[in-house]
């Protein structure tokens, strides 16, 4: 493949995402439009936090394909941060989440988290110099989700706890179908950390660069987070071994799924496979060691 034909590529892949993102932002205005009868209000719950899930995913599966360099994805990242602060301050501060310019105002923010958690991504799939590199950082990366979202010492269990405007203010919701009609910003059914995001894009594109099994691990990734998340939904209010299921370290599937498809694809070197069994081990102690505080 040529340049001028990887380019022309990498534009519509690009293009392609921006269209599904604004797709999902009319959605979104439309739930606070048009009310659903209370009747399909649980089937259309589900239906709903399964679609707000599939459609990101896929677009940053499809998207991960480009060729990705630092300066690509820091643009992504500039103008995403923009779009998602500049909008959430306007529906916020100017609007006062009221009215149909608010919901349409959120709408374009929550547009602009999904293309900076991209553009994130890619700046640090650049940072990936060889594909077993991933191996340690998917079990970091779970690791530290898990510290952060389940033990007491976690900031982000901290911050939801404490101050959960925070938390939602820059965090992806999935909408809560109306049975009536508020012609304003619809609650929030569920909300995924902006992290879960830019690492699935991260690991997509890593995945792509180095020719692993890049649609297997989309096939398992799916339907694992859409079951993840509709357990929080679902039975939020119940509590595991102390646990509540209102809040899940979604990197620990994200992580599993990376690593558990792609396994075979590592060949590590036995100082390699030495350092890694170091970072789990690490990870474990550290997170008994929060826990136990």
């Amino acid at each position: 493949m040529n340049l001028e034909t990887a380019q022309s590529r990498d534009a519509k892949r690009l293009a392609m995402f921006v269209i599904v993102l604004a797709m999902l932002a009319t959605l979104r205005v439309a739930l606070s439009l048009v009310p659903v009868p209370l009747s399909v209000l649980p089937i259309a719950s589900v239906l709903t936090t399964a679609f707000f899930v599939f459609v990101p995913i896929v677009a940053l599966f499809r998207v991960a394909g480009n060729h990705w360099t630092a300066k690509s994805a820091a643009w992504l990242l500039a103008g995403g941060v923009a779009a998602h602060v500049g909008f959430y301050l306007i529906a916020r501060f100017v609007l006062m989440d009221r009215g149909l310019g608010a919901a349409v105002s959120h709408a374009f923010a929550q547009t602009g988290l999904l293309i900076w958690c991209l553009g994130l991504g890619g700046l640090l799939a650049t940072l990936i110099k060889e594909k077993n590199m991933m191996l340690p950082v998917a079990i970091f990366l779970a690791a530290f989700d898990i510290f952060l979202v389940l033990t007491p010492q976690g900031p982000t269990r901290q911050i939801m706890e404490q101050a959960p405007q925070v938390f939602e203010s820059v965090a992806y919701n999935v909408p809560q179908v109306q049975v009536e009609a508020t012609h304003a910003p619809v609650a929030a059914m569920a909300y995924i950390g902006p992290a879960d995001f830019l690492f699935l894009g991260m690991f997509f594109i890593a995945l792509y660069r180095y020719q692993m099994r890049v649609k297997p691990t989309f096939y398992w990734m799916v339907p694992t987070l859409i079951a993840y998340l509709l357990t929080v939904v679902v039975f939020g209010h119940l509590r595991i071994g102390g646990v509540s299921l209102a809040a899940l370290p979604a990197l620990v599937p994200i992580g599993g799924c990376v690593m558990l498809v792609n396994l075979r694809e590592f060949d590590l070197s036995k100082d390699e496979k030495l350092s890694t069994a170091l970072v789990a081990l690490l990870a474990i102690g550290f997170i008994v060691w929060s826990v136990t505080r």
